[in-house]
């Protein structure tokens, strides 16, 4: 088990040297003692944000759950999530407050938090994670840069390098969702049944009050709140018209990247829509890549991942065109709300 580099008061220069471009965590320690977010207790959030309405995950104590499995979304007002985590019942014992985009489910709360001078790219957020002591979120990795930001508690997180993509057991191709889920309980791992994890490289830290952790893109990540929690992350990006892109395609973030593209074509391989995709596959690309990261990746970008695509769909070429399309039919992310 090895640390993460603790640092404080790190320039922005130094930052994308040591840390972002060298794909390499880091914890940053009093970044946000100024924030205003830092006051924010349960009674406040909900006497300034409690009427309006958030997504709610629920079934997490489920065994289910912690392998990124099956989960639903249930809408509420805000107000009686925070009353059920006040409480102690079992509805905050099953449930969830996670990813909610503060600027659009709780306005009333955004003036409160700051976009690091670290980021110069946001992709998006910031995002809300309100949750219980105890809670295990599963292991998984996301497409982007990542800021985890704890307001007040106390998280545990371990984190593993994207090389570890075979290792780690992802999910089988097609599950729903914009995230890659493994099929390994990091707490209680079960060595018979994934022999590969064991012995996977592994950087722990615990993320207290006012810190900050940096994790890569495509690095697999399992968080347990060791407190009632509170914290905020950022999904973020190199700057530039292609810097991003052409990051994760000349790194060993490569392979997760490939494997999660893969993902979401096999999301789409039933849908009639999908022939449509296939006949327009680099200009679909195209608009995927800017609709997901702002970016307009080169000709040469788009031929290797257009061939990664066919190869996988058992085509040598792109089928013919249906000329009365005016535009190349988007390549849909499919269940970002509900898994089954």
């Amino acid at each position: 088990m090895s640390k993460v580099d603790i640092v404080e008061n790190i320039s922005v220069e130094d930052f994308e040297t040591k840390y972002l471009n060298a794909e390499k965590p880091v914890l940053i320690k009093n970044y946000t003692k100024e924030w205003k977010a830092l006051n924010w207790t349960l009674e406040s959030m909900k006497e300034k944000a409690g009427h309006n309405e958030v997504f709610v995950r629920r079934n997490t104590a489920q065994e289910s759950y912690k392998i990124g499995q099956k989960y639903n979304i249930q809408s509420m007002k805000f107000a009686n999530y925070i009353d059920n985590l006040m409480k102690g019942n079992e509805a905050s014992r099953t449930s969830y407050l996670a990813v909610q985009n503060i600027g659009r489910a709780l306005p009333e709360l955004s003036k409160d938090i700051e976009v690091p001078t670290y980021v110069k790219k946001l992709h998006g957020g910031p995002f809300l994670w309100l949750v219980r002591k105890g809670h295990y979120e599963f292991c998984h990795f996301d497409p982007d840069d990542n800021f985890l930001i704890v307001l007040s508690g106390e998280k545990r997180v371990r984190l593993y390098p994207a090389k570890e993509l075979i290792n780690m057991y992802p999910n089988e191709l097609g599950s729903k969702g914009r995230t890659i889920q493994s099929r390994v309980d990091c707490d209680s791992p079960d060595f018979k049944t994934h022999p590969k994890f064991n012995g996977v490289e592994c950087y722990e830290c615990t993320v207290r009050s006012g810190e900050m952790l940096f994790f890569p893109a495509f690095w697999w990540h399992q968080v347990t709140s060791v407190e009632q929690t509170i914290s905020v992350n950022m999904f973020f990006g190199n700057d530039g018209e292609n810097a991003y892109v052409s990051k994760i395609m000349s790194t060993k973030q490569m392979g997760c990247f490939e494997y999660w593209l893969l993902n979401i074509v096999q999301q789409n391989l039933d849908k009639q829509q999908f022939q449509k995709v296939l006949q327009y596959l680099d200009g679909s690309l195209k608009y995927f890549l800017l609709k997901q990261w702002h970016e307009v990746p080169t000709d040469e970008q788009i031929e290797k991942l257009v061939a990664l695509i066919l190869n996988y769909c058992g085509l040598d070429k792109m089928p013919e065109k249906d000329v009365r399309l005016n535009h190349p039919p988007p390549l849909k992310i499919r269940g970002l709300l509900w898994r089954s």
